[in-house]
């Protein structure tokens, strides 16, 4: 691998995990509703966050497997190596998506009551 493959890597992994900070963020700092408000307006602004959303939830995927690749490129290691690291990586990303599911789940379950 060259140095411009290498710093191609890095930038795509900054990138792409950037983008799962910055989605997950704006949930939490936002609090988007489950169901959608009744006014026209905020509606059509509750589903673009949503959309956003969307997008930053799907971006985890590609971020965990250029993350492994660009660790194993950055460590030498052999190439397949790759697939256990992104593995590991989703496997985190599961455990906190179950989390938040937990958590919302709990919060309905309080305003239900």
């Amino acid at each position: 691998m060259t140095k411009h493959d290498i710093y191609l890597f890095w930038t795509l992994s900054f990138f792409s995990a950037l983008a799962v900070v910055v989605g997950k963020l704006g949930m939490m700092l936002f609090a988007l509703a489950s169901d959608p408000p009744e006014d026209p307006t905020l509606a059509a602004h509750w589903r673009r966050k949503r959309l956003w959303l969307t997008y930053s939830e799907l971006m985890a995927l590609p971020a965990f497997a250029t993350i492994a690749i660009t660790a194993t490129i950055y460590l030498k290691l052999e190439p397949v190596t790759s697939i256990p690291i992104a593995m590991a990586l989703g496997a985190l990303g599961f455990g906190f998506l179950l989390d938040a599911v937990k958590y919302l789940a709990e919060k309905k379950k309080k305003e239900l009551a």
